[in-house]
């Protein structure tokens, strides 16, 4: 795999964790596809132990200049522009101290707050199934978002 189609996987997985399916793939196909690239053992389930290595994985994958922290700079080095648009409003999400970049322990701690938003069963496990079902929530939220900001710029027209 090359460099960049490594960054583009990484790129998918921090977007479906952080940003949700929406703003990577769009579809249950690709949620599958990221949640099969996750599970390092084949067991159908993604434990704690995968998905840390999971987020170490694409932390290092979209940290271009390797100074720590993902920042536009690193965003905007990425071929695909659907993600460089998608990443760039993860970054502005999950920017907590809002100093324009993400910090290994920003992007822990919103993935880890997702792990815990998708382990419905608090078996410190995600099926497919919790994966699929988060996933879709996640979808109707920033749907729903659009729609309020829509129906907010035409009420301000």
């Amino acid at each position: 795999m090359t460099p960049n189609q490594l960054a583009c996987v990484a790129a998918t997985l921090v977007l479906l964790s952080l940003g949700g399916p929406a703003l990577a793939q769009g579809s249950p196909s690709a949620s599958r596809s990221s949640f099969t690239q996750a599970d390092l053992n084949n067991d159908g389930k993604i434990g704690l132990d995968e998905f840390h290595k999971d987020i170490v994985r694409g932390f290092h994958a979209l940290d271009f200049d390797r100074d720590g922290s993902i920042t536009d700079a690193d965003i905007r080095s990425l071929p695909d522009r659907a993600h460089v648009r998608a990443l760039e409003r993860m970054l502005r999400r999950a920017d907590a101290d809002k100093d324009g970049k993400l910090s290994f322990s920003e992007v822990v701690k919103v993935r880890m707050s997702d792990f815990d938003a998708a382990d419905t069963d608090n078996d410190s496990m995600i099926s497919l199934a919790e994966a699929l079902a988060f996933d879709a929530k996640r979808r109707e939220q920033l749907q729903a978002d659009r729609e309020a900001r829509r129906q907010a710029r035409a009420a301000s027209r």
